[in-house]
């Protein structure tokens, strides 16, 4: 293709981005497709809960370096009782050998009687190993769990001290709240205690042995071993070095300040910044009265700072109460989608949050402090987490003891602003004065743009520092995989764009939690829309409703059956005959660009003709006069229960200031995320030459206009048909121009005239005549069918048939169908191996033996209990557990429903069983606990392929723990045979791995059949080809089969088998779907 000026679009969403790339003509306006496509990866996060992807890694790190900890307390303890001579290191060995007495009785016996060196030894170890709970810091009180840890220890010595134990091992030995079990299970904490508890029993235990006359229990071996039993690393410290993740971590990841690049960022709990935030925040303050907005006087202004010091917990109501507003006044930061009094007593003004922490814990000393002290109490208190650092660092500043220990007991503040102290103290005095942020940072002579003198490059960096500030994985591969897509398309037309218009999906800026409430509530709106789709199929007998239909019906409902201008009765036997009634936007489209249900409203069409582009208030009294808009005004007040749309309706004029409103909220997208990758392109990407002088060159453009072009242009988004719908919102957005905005708002402007709608495109008519008088606006002429024709499996022959001017010239074969590119899962992470841990003692048997719970338990067709282990071992036990389970007909969810307990030999209940022990097949494990366990492998890395001349194809299945391993495995695998049965691959038959998401390309004798994925898609149920490009998504080691998915994920095959294809090739795509043949691979190991 000719090499020409271009733009692109981007539909980003936090598993996807869907591009396209579209010819510009002589005024720079898009005029043709020259590609389009989607990029498909994985969300950056758990699917199940959506905590982070590294969260495992970082846990089991966190338990090995424990549990090393523990290891290595425990051997400089040993260590010291062999060199004081306590213990010999054979005696160690066999400490634990035979029948040995009770350490809680032993630990009783040492307050008063003499005991052996062995006993002694044991006593030390077994204190060593429980050693209570400590914490660094006073704040963990506010913590739940260290809450309930601390709550435990508190109530343990108030029972050490009622019922006068001298230590701990004597109260855990003697009191019947501890005979069931002395140590912590199932999320409670009974028998947690003090450190300090167990230090004072361990040192009472050896002074009273030295008393006794053991002359090794001196003042230095007990001071020794308590110096060891007691040490504990400050949280602050993290791992001693050579460690990565030595010293303070957060000091660590501690950035620097925009404007100041010398300068460390300022913690958002200093008092500097929170007053940045309060000061930004009143100086946006309008009032809004009668459609009119009023900025905030001086004096205001001053109340509403008082007022955010005095109350923790600030309201807008308080502020209104403060400012003695008029009830017709509303605030410019607030929806109201609701009762004024009832919304702004709900929402909260609090930005001193830091703040009002220490002024509650300081009380009148909170007076004493300066702001300097304040903002270094914020830092401080932000960057570490342990008492004793931050009682260093607060001394430090010259506190009192009484104020340094209040603030001890702070927790929860951690993060940190974009901007340092020094930054701050230049830009706050400027705010105090009224300026907004971009007018202060320029008095303080910073550029509040950021990067005014960056290096532009024809290809985005992939990295900058300013990447840290986007805390969230899920929002940073999105856009890692946006910027490899601009790359990739920019080395492919080997020019830069002219513009680039971005979306971004308003999921990116939630949470999973957020996702998962809004996911819930597009569901039941879409079962609740088809429900009325099917109440218009069935009762008014129109077999395809529209979303129009839709519409009318739910707005014909919504307000009772009438016009609100007219209050007449809207008949609903007519309510879907042309020309009878209309959809109308209360606040003119034109102006609003607002196409939401809350805009809309049902009346007759003349009205809607009537009304042209004016408010209903402006309307009526034009029309019909007062009297006629005051009803108008009773009557929204009465029946429309929607605050947001009430307000709407009553509305008397539109300011300039409405407009600009209307334009930022409904045309651009001001989300954070979008705001960063908005300056990250027009930071450091070099565009093309503008022979227009065009000045913007990204667009963030808002959902919702993308939206509404897109059901106005007839294009239907069925996201179940797969991922190619990605490509198609990428052509809308880069369509979304200055040009197309405009035009729309002209078309939007002869709304006196009649809309009709057709399932492709909209129309002006003239009611009368039938003429039309103007179509919707089209990007181009021939736009839509030249992007059916894009969308096409053939779109060469589709292009072809239409003969379009853009094509002239244009070799047609070279165009391609869009394939969708998949992210490869090349990456090794997870555990080795399953939790469940399993006894090896039957392996050469081809058994494991494990544990499982009694509702597992089922009868076999022989009445046996199936895989139940070694039967005759406890025969009453077995043939209890068989009755009970014939006793409830097999089923064994309501057979152990109640408490089960084995059957003593006289028939009294002994002791209660939760579970017994059965074995399974056993095929791939990892061997554990010094090869005298093994458990399940977890997640399957890659398959290597190896290819037997005159036998075919055969799998060998590469696990976590193999990657671990110095040689790779290489038995492959055998439908339904055992591990010791499958054979050994020669490496010389290697052909290449596979990865989930690798390209491969099959052949088949009879054909395969893929089964459609998505039961919602409209796609056919089924189809069968003898040969694919398809996606390898894993595979199965009971069958030897593989799992594969068609490119768009609309269809999958779950179990083809490999042995016997006749060709099994890999191919490898692009990020662009541009794909080609991998020739053989070497096969590479993880060592």
């Amino acid at each position: 293709m000719l090499r020409m000026k271009y733009a692109i679009g981007l539909d980003i969403g936090i598993a996807s981005v869907g591009y396209a790339v579209l010819a510009l003509d002589h005024e720079e306006n898009p005029w043709g497709i020259i590609r389009l496509g989607s990029r498909i990866f994985d969300v950056a996060e758990n699917p199940k809960d959506g905590a982070s992807l590294a969260l495992p890694r970082r846990e089991a790190r966190s338990v090995r370096r424990r549990l090393r900890r523990h290891h290595h307390r425990l051997e400089r303890i040993k260590n010291l009782l062999i060199n004081t001579e306590l213990i010999t290191k054979d005696e160690l060995l066999h400490l634990y050998d035979g029948n040995l007495s009770d350490v809680y009785e032993l630990r009783v016996k040492a307050l008063d009687y003499s005991v052996t060196n062995a006993e002694l030894t044991r006593i030390l170890l077994h204190l060593a190993q429980r050693r209570g709970f400590k914490s660094n810091r006073k704040s963990d009180a506010n913590d739940k769990e260290a809450g309930q840890l601390l709550e435990a220890v508190s109530a343990n010595t108030k029972r050490m001290q009622e019922n006068h134990y001298r230590t701990v091992g004597e109260m855990f030995y003697k009191d019947d709240l501890f005979s069931k079990y002395k140590r912590n299970k199932g999320g409670t904490y009974l028998t947690t205690v003090h450190r300090d508890m167990i230090a004072a029993e361990a040192r009472t235990i050896l002074e009273k042995q030295f008393a006794l006359g053991n002359d090794i229990c001196t003042q230095d071996f007990i001071d020794k071993y308590l110096s060891i039993l007691l040490s504990q690393r400050q949280f602050d410290e993290g791992p001693g070095e050579p460690s990565p993740y030595a010293g303070n971590q957060i000091a660590n990841m501690i950035g620097k300040c925009t404007f100041e690049p010398n300068e460390y960022r300022a913690a958002k709990a200093s008092y500097s910044f929170e007053r940045f935030n309060l000061l930004q925040k009143v100086n946006h303050l309008r009032l809004l009265l009668e459609g009119k907005s009023i900025a905030l006087d001086n004096e205001q202004r001053k109340k509403i700072i008082a007022l955010a010091h005095e109350k923790a917990d600030l309201r807008y109501s308080h502020i209104r109460k403060a400012l003695g507003l008029d009830e017709k006044v509303l605030f410019n930061t607030i929806t109201y989608n609701e009762d004024v009094s009832v919304i702004e007593k709900k929402t909260k003004f609090n930005f001193l949050q830091a703040y009002h922490q220490i002024k509650k814990v300081l009380a009148e000393d909170m007076q004493k402090l300066t702001t300097e002290q304040l903002d270094n109490i914020g830092q401080i208190l932000s960057t570490y987490k342990s008492d004793n650092k931050r009682t260093e660092e607060l001394s430090a500043l010259g506190l009192e003891k009484k104020i340094i220990d209040a603030l001890l007991g702070i927790n929860g503040l951690s993060k940190f602003a974009h901007l340092s102290l020094k930054a701050l103290c230049k830009i706050n005095p400027y705010l105090e004065e009224g300026k907004i942020y971009n007018e202060a940072c320029a008095a303080a002579g910073y550029d509040f743009k950021g990067h005014a003198n960056t290096q532009k490059t024809e290809l985005l960096p992939a990295y900058k520092e300013e990447m840290d500030d986007i805390t969230s994985p899920v929002a940073r591969r999105a856009i890692a995989q946006s910027i490899k897509v601009i790359n990739a398309i920019i080395r492919e037309q080997k020019c830069s764009p002219v513009y680039i218009n971005i979306e971004l999906a308003r999921e990116m800026a939630k949470g999973f939690d957020e996702r998962t409430q809004i996911d819930k509530a597009n569901k039941e709106n879409q079962a609740k829309n088809e429900r009325i789709m099917e109440r218009i199929r069935t009762e008014f007998h129109k077999s395809n409703p529209s979303g129009m239909d839709l519409i009318k019906l739910k707005l014909w409902e919504e307000q009772d059956g009438r016009s609100p201008y007219s209050q007449k009765a809207i008949s609903i036997n007519r309510l879907f005959e042309p020309g009878y009634v209309d959809i109308d936007h209360i606040v003119p489209y034109s102006i609003s660009f607002d196409d939401s249900f809350k805009n809309k409203v049902l009346v007759f069409s003349d009205e809607n003709r009537d009304k042209g582009n004016r408010l209903p208030i402006a309307y009526l009294q034009s029309k019909f006069g007062a009297k006629a808009a005051e009803n108008f005004m009773i009557w929204a007040q009465s029946n429309i229960k929607d605050y947001k749309k009430r307000q709407k309706l009553l509305k008397r004029e539109i300011t300039e200031e409405d407009i600009n409103k209307f334009k930022e909220r409904n045309l651009q997208d001001t989300k954070t995320i979008s705001r960063f990758l908005y300056n990250y392109i027009n930071d450091y990407l070099l565009f093309a030459p503008s022979d227009t002088g065009k000045k913007k060159r990204v667009t963030a453009v808002n959902g919702t206009i993308t939206a509404y072009l897109r059901k106005r242009w007839g294009i239907n988004k069925i996201r179940a048909n797969g991922d190619k719908h990605h490509a198609v919102d990428a052509v809308v957005i880069a369509c979304t121009t200055d040009k197309m905005i405009k035009d729309l708002s002209s078309f939007s402007q002869y709304h006196e005239l009649e809309y009709t709608h057709t399932d492709t495109e909209s129309l002006l008519v003239n009611s009368l005549t039938g003429e039309i008088l103007k179509r919707f606006p089209y990007p181009w002429e021939d736009f839509r069918p030249e992007l059916m024709a894009r969308l096409s499996d053939n779109p060469a022959d589709a292009l072809r048939k239409l003969n379009l001017i853009f094509y002239h010239g244009i070799d047609l074969s070279t165009i391609k169908p869009i394939f969708v590119s998949r992210m490869p899962r090349h990456k090794v992470t997870g555990a080795t191996h399953k939790a469940t841990i399993k006894s090896a003692r039957c392996l050469n048997n081809g058994i494991v033996i494990c544990k499982t719970s009694l509702q597992n338990l089922k009868l076999d067709k022989e009445g046996e209990i199936a895989n139940y282990y070694a039967p005759e071992s406890d025969t009453i036990l077995y043939n209890a557990l068989k009755e009970r389970l014939r006793a409830y007909d097999n089923k064994p969810a309501k057979a152990f429903a109640e408490p089960f307990y084995k059957p003593k030999a006289d028939g009294t209940p002994g002791p209660l069983v939760k579970k017994v022990k059965v074995y399974e097949k056993s095929t791939l494990n990892v061997a554990v606990q010094h090869n005298t366990a093994v458990a399940d492998n977890d997640s399957m890395v890659r398959v290597d392929v190896f290819h037997v001349k005159g036998d075919g194809y055969y799998l060998v299945p590469i696990y976590i723990a193999d990657t671990l391993k110095k040689e790779l495995p290489n038995k492959a695998i055998v439908a339904y045979k055992p591990y010791a049965d499958w054979p050994v691959m020669d490496d010389s038959d290697f052909i290449f791995s596979l990865y989930p998401n690798d390209l491969i390309k099959f052949e088949h004798k009879n054909g395969v059949k893929f089964a459609k994925v998505n039961k919602e898609s409209t796609l056919n149920d089924f189809y069968s080809t003898k040969s694919d490009i398809v996606y390898f998504k894993g595979c199965n080691i009971n069958t030897g089969a593989i799992t594969i998915i068609n490119h768009e994920n609309t269809y999958v095959v779950s179990s083809l088998g490999v042995k016997r294809l006749p060709s099994l090739e890999k191919y490898q795509a692009d990020v662009l779907g541009n794909y080609t043949k991998v020739k053989k691979e070497v096969r590479k190991p993880f060592r």
